[in-house]
């Protein structure tokens, strides 16, 4: 299984959960001269939510960025030799990389940016310790979280912002 956490990728990829990561490697179909379309989407199906789909192909299959795209998915491509590409589909969203702030920095970036989320708009935040300050705040905001601890020094805070009758129950 290959893993998104690598500091060269963008941090939305970064964040997403290598056990939700589906690959799907055409390079054999496509130097049998088989269509590999339909093997793509059936394995786009098969990620499930948060995760990301990589595409193993011979080339640069860059008419499948457009179709991913319509499907909220952005692009991470790697060129791993001549004909070997390895290209990362995931769901672009919005990163807050707190790492190099001195507290209570952390803390007033992120609930700033919590601040601008829609209902049921997601953002994650990349730190080097469990934010211990701000995981009440966000109860408070009406948030959800998810703390995942990747690394001793790297964690990711999954908040999102719940609808009006959800943080209604979660005050009461």
């Amino acid at each position: 299984m290959v893993s998104p956490l690598e500091e060269s990728f963008p941090l939305a990829l970064q964040v997403v959960d290598a056990a939700k990561v589906v690959e799907a490697d055409v390079r054999e179909d496509l130097r049998a001269g088989r269509e590999p379309f339909a093997r793509i989407m059936a394995a786009r199906r098969e990620v499930p939510d948060g995760g990301a789909l990589v595409v193993r192909a011979i080339f640069e299959p860059a008419p499948l960025y457009k179709v991913m795209e319509k499907q909220g998915l952005a692009h991470h491509t790697e060129r791993l030799a001549d004909d070997d590409w390895r290209v990362w589909f995931y769901p672009e969203v919005p990163v807050l990389d707190v790492r190099g702030m001195e507290p209570p920095e952390p803390l007033s970036h992120t609930l700033n940016a919590v601040a601008t989320l829609p209902e049921g708009g997601v953002l994650v935040q990349v730190n080097v310790r469990v934010p211990q300050f701000l995981l009440p705040k966000l109860a408070e905001q009406g948030c959800t979280h998810e703390v995942r601890e990747v690394a001793p020094d790297r964690v990711h805070v999954f908040i999102r912002r719940a609808s009006p009758a959800v943080a209604t129950s979660l005050s009461a």
